[in-house]
């Protein structure tokens, strides 16, 4: 689903991963005193990976002019940014199969459907994505389900995250990978290394990979089920939450 406001923005980046951390340090450059610093604790990352991703979104608006010019080069005044046409068809199939997310959508019960549209603010009736900082808090989606905290909202959304992700990857639609912490070392109050576990496509035995946070480096200990092409690509995939490198 976030793929679909993800081919709703003016600009691009390499994944949905680095889309959602560009949209995390974007919200704490314009909300916090220090969003590197902020970021670098969010993601337990380097200063310097931080630092890479502020200039990223620095540069963002600056990938493409912000008005429409005429014929002789002058302005016309229209903001190209605040373009309201829709193309429905073009957000539902960017990059994932319209039909296979509709089928894994509608095994999904109405709570946690509606907490789904809601909350990433897209309709997957018609396919529009609304207003991303209008979209409903966890506390207004509690009041919707009487009984519920934002807590339990937010809790309730994250379940029905992970439920449809594990239908799509069913359907063949994407691909994932599941993280778990196994252990951790601090040092000074701060993680200093970690081994987590790590799952394939939601199936089958899990992996582990060893992060190194202190030299930014990691390392394969097992193989999770399915992981086996010479690439590793779903270890690979799991790394850019760690800021390290193999």
């Amino acid at each position: 689903m976030l793929r679909f406001r993800m081919g709703e923005e003016k600009w691009s980046v390499s994944s949905l991963t680095n889309y959602k951390m560009v949209r995390s340090m974007a919200w704490l450059y314009h909300n916090t005193k220090d969003a590197v610093s902020e970021f670098s604790k969010k993601y337990n990352c380097d200063l310097a990976l931080a630092e890479e991703y502020l200039k990223v979104v620095r540069g963002i608006r600056n990938q493409q002019p912000f008005y429409v010019t005429d014929e002789d080069g002058e302005e016309t005044g229209e903001d190209v940014a605040l373009d309201d046409t829709w193309n429905y068809t073009d957000i539902l199939w960017n990059g994932i199969q319209a039909e296979k997310v509709q089928r894994a959508f509608e095994k999904l019960n109405y709570r946690e459907q509606t907490l789904l549209e809601k909350r990433l603010a897209i309709c997957m009736t018609c396919g529009r994505v609304g207003s991303w900082k209008g979209r409903p808090t966890f506390e207004e989606l509690a009041v919707m389900f009487e009984g519920s905290t934002a807590s339990g909202a937010e809790r309730a959304y994250r379940k029905a995250v992970d439920k449809l992700t594990e239908l799509l990857v069913a359907e063949g639609a994407l691909h994932a990978v599941r993280l778990k912490q196994k252990s951790k070392t601090k040092r000074k109050k701060k993680i200093a290394a970690a081994i987590y576990e790590y799952q394939a496509d939601c199936d089958g035995e899990w992996g582990e990979i060893s992060f190194d946070f202190e030299n930014g480096t990691a390392e394969i200990i097992r193989l999770a089920d399915w992981d086996t092409m010479k690439t590793n690509r779903y270890a690979n995939r799991a790394l850019p939450y760690s800021g390290c490198r193999l």
